[in-house]
C-alpha cells in the first residue's frame, strides 16, 4: 500500500533523527535533544498513516465478508493486518466475530460494529499511560525492539556516568547508528521508499517507542 504523504513524512523524520552532520551542527548544539525532538515529530504522520491503513483494512475485510464465498486463508490474512493496528481488546472482539462457522450476516454485522468503535492508538497514546497500565503485549514488543537497537548495552553505558554533555553526545551517536541500521528496511537504491506495509509500520513504531523510552532518562 502506498501512502506517499504521511509515509514519506514519517520516514523523513526518522531519517533526520538518525543523522547529525555539519549542516545540522550549524543550527543545533544538543544532539540528544535534537534526536528526541525528531522522534517526537513522528506523532502526526504516524497517526495519519495508521488511520489510513485501518480505513483500507476495514474496507477490504467488510467487502470480503459480504461475498458469498471466502477464499481459504483470507480471514487469517485480514487478522494479521488488523492485529498490528488494533488494541488488544478490539482485536479480541474482532477475532470472536470472525470465528469460522458463524452465520454470514451476523458475522458481517458483528465485525462492522467492532470496527466502527475501534480505537486506533499510536505509541504516543500507549506511552502516555503510567508504566503499570500499559498493555503487557505492547511492552514486550517495545522491549524486543529495544534489544534490536542494542539499548541494553547503551543503558549500561548510561548507568556508568552522569548526564554530562559529552556522555549524552556519545550515547546519542550510538543510538543514531542503531536507528540508521534499523531503517535499512525502508530504503531502496534511489532513496526512501514510498511504500510501508503494516508489518514494517509496526516495527518502526515499536523502534521509535523504545528509543524515546531510552532518551526519556535525561531531558
Amino acid at each position: 500500500m502506498s501512502e506517499g504523504g504521511p509515509g514519506l513524512a514519517l520516514l523523513a523524520r526518522l531519517s533526520e533523527a538518525a543523522h547529525w552532520d555539519d549542516k545540522i551542527r550549524r543550527h543545533e548544539d544538543d544532539p540528544w535533544a535534537y534526536l528526541r525532538r525528531k522522534l517526537l515529530a513522528t506523532e502526526g504522520p504516524l497517526r495519519e498513516l495508521k488511520t489510513s491503513f485501518f480505513r483500507d483494512a476495514r474496507k477490504r475485510l467488510l467487502e470480503d465478508l459480504a461475498k458469498s464465498f471466502l477464499p481459504p486463508g483470507s480471514i487469517q490474512a485480514h487478522k494479521e493486518t488488523l492485529e498490528t493496528l488494533l488494541t488488544l481488546h478490539d482485536f479480541a472482539d474482532l477475532s470472536f466475530h470472525l470465528e469460522a462457522g458463524g452465520e454470514p450476516a451476523s458475522r458481517l454485522e458483528g465485525t462492522r460494529t467492532v470496527l466502527d468503535g475501534a480505537k486506533i492508538l499510536t505509541l504516543f497514546d500507549k506511552e502516555a499511560l503510567p508504566p503499570e497500565r500499559r498493555d503487557p503485549s505492547w511492552n514486550k514488543r517495545v522491549e524486543d525492539a529495544g534489544l534490536r537497537l542494542h539499548l541494553d548495552d547503551l543503558s549500561r553505558l548510561a548507568l556508568a556516568g552522569d548526564a554530562s554533555p559529552g556522555r549524552k553526545a556519545l550515547l546519542a551517536h550510538r543510538l543514531r547508528g542503531e536507528l540508521d541500521e534499523a531503517l535499512a528496511l525502508t530504503r531502496s537504491e534511489v532513496g526512501l521508499r514510498d511504500e510501508i506495509t503494516p508489518f514494517v509500520l509496526e516495527r518502526l513504531e515499536t523502534m521509535t517507542a523504545a528509543a524515546l523510552r531510552f532518551l526519556a532518562r535525561w531531558r
